[in-house]
């Protein structure tokens, strides 16, 4: 198995995940969709990227929303003026609990980023 680094944002040491963010090729930015937005926490750690100029990595992105979830559209666009970012072909979207659509998606993430 490959070394990851995992994150709670709202309860881990901030500057330890963006450190982590710069040691390894490829991202996993998991968060819920927040008032049609993206979780405080979420957007606070993407703005840390952005001003420290995160560059020529994989960014994968997995959204989880009730309804509308808005979650890859935003990084993306907070993400659109950093060089180098690709984005894995596999995003995952959740609308509030796993299904076996997701899943699936989880699984094709999985393995594209292997």
């Amino acid at each position: 198995c490959t070394k990851v680094s995992v994150f709670d944002l709202a309860r881990d040491d901030m500057a330890e995940a963006v450190e982590d963010a710069f040691r390894y090729s490829k991202l996993v930015l998991a968060t819920t969709t927040y008032n049609g937005y993206l979780f405080p926490f979420m957007d606070d750690y993407i703005t840390r990227l952005v001003e420290h100029k995160y560059q020529n990595r994989t960014v994968a992105i997995i959204e989880n929303g009730s309804w509308n979830p808005t979650c890859v559209k935003n990084i993306k666009k907070m993400l659109e003026g950093l060089k180098g970012i690709t984005y894995a072909e596999n995003n995952v979207t959740i609308m509030s609990a796993l299904n076996a659509e997701s899943t699936a998606q989880i699984e094709a993430l999985a393995k594209e980023l292997a």
